[in-house]
């Protein structure tokens, strides 16, 4: 988690200096103002079957893709977030244009990178499965074009069958017909939410996927302690990390299934009361929105 964000603030910190990096959102939306870090497009999603939060939880992790995307900590959910389509996104490295994604770039693929600089705008992904045909090539299949996306497009490991298989029943579940209108609040009630589905999808899950789904669910505690300002919030920032590297213990343990099963209930009782500590300073945290524009130096 800290070596992630140490990676994204030196590479931003390379090409931009004088900007403050507290976000790791700030690599592919440089020039937002705070208020673009506080929303995002309502998820549109028909079903929180497991399959269907196993896949939401690897969407918004860079543990799906690969090389550089995953090293910035981008993830599915950088690009299409919430299932949607991010206005915001303008990483130098694929795109020059805000809302678009080249991919074919040689920044993030050695199978697909072209030379070229040739965005295309990012799609909405709501109701998704209803297309005939997927991405440049035209590709039939929306599981062959998925699963290029993360092997070719962006150099990710080869899937295992059953995340490859929750990857589809989330984007299957995004269904326009859900969805509210307008934008959803970045909250630390959201925050917290997204580690604790991700939790609750890894419980009771195969063996290698819970292993995958709890390092999802670790990433969303390090995107939680982002927005924890370090020396208002320096003791809630060491609980969380504690409780993520409890996490980790629990994703490396020889019988995965019993070290949850042991360590869940003790677990969500201390990740609970650490939010409930938080959510009574809320309004000094990123997830406020003059706090956040006032640590960027923005006006």
């Amino acid at each position: 988690m800290k070596l992630l964000a140490l990676m994204t603030a030196l590479a931003l910190g390379a090409a931009t200096p004088s900007v403050t990096i507290l976000l790791r959102e700030q690599a592919w939306m440089p020039d937002a103002r705070a208020r673009a870090f506080l929303e995002e497009p309502a998820e549109c999603l028909a079903s929180r079957e497991r399959a269907v939060e196993i896949g939401r939880a690897l969407f918004r992790s860079p543990a799906m893709l690969g090389g550089p995307a995953a090293r910035a900590g981008l993830s599915c959910n950088a690009c299409h977030s919430g299932g949607r389509r991010n206005p915001h996104f303008m990483l130098p490295e694929l795109t020059n244009r805000a809302g678009a994604a080249d991919v074919t770039s040689e920044w993030s693929s050695k199978v697909r990178g072209d030379g070229i600089v040739n965005p295309l705008d990012i799609p909405d992904l709501s109701g998704v499965t209803r297309r005939e045909t997927f991405g440049r090539a035209r590709d039939p299949s929306l599981e062959h074009f998925v699963h290029g996306v993360v092997v070719e497009e962006f150099q990710g490991p080869e899937p295992q069958a059953e995340l490859t298989a929750s990857i589809m029943a989330y984007l299957r579940a995004l269904d326009e017909g859900e969805c509210a209108r307008g934008m959803a609040p970045v909250t630390l009630t959201s925050a917290t939410d997204d580690v604790r589905r991700a939790v609750a999808a890894a419980d009771g899950a195969d063996a290698e996927t819970a292993r995958v789904v709890l390092l999802a669910a670790q990433d969303a505690m390090g995107r939680l302690v982002e927005r924890l300002p370090a020396q208002r919030f320096a003791r809630e920032r060491r609980a969380f990390e504690g409780l993520s590297r409890e996490i980790g213990a629990m994703r490396t343990a020889d019988d995965v299934g019993v070290a949850m099963a042991t360590a869940l209930p003790g677990w969500r009782a201390r990740f609970d009361a650490v939010a409930a500590r938080v959510a009574r300073r809320e309004r000094q945290t990123y997830f406020n929105e003059r706090t956040l524009a006032r640590a960027l130096r923005q006006p």
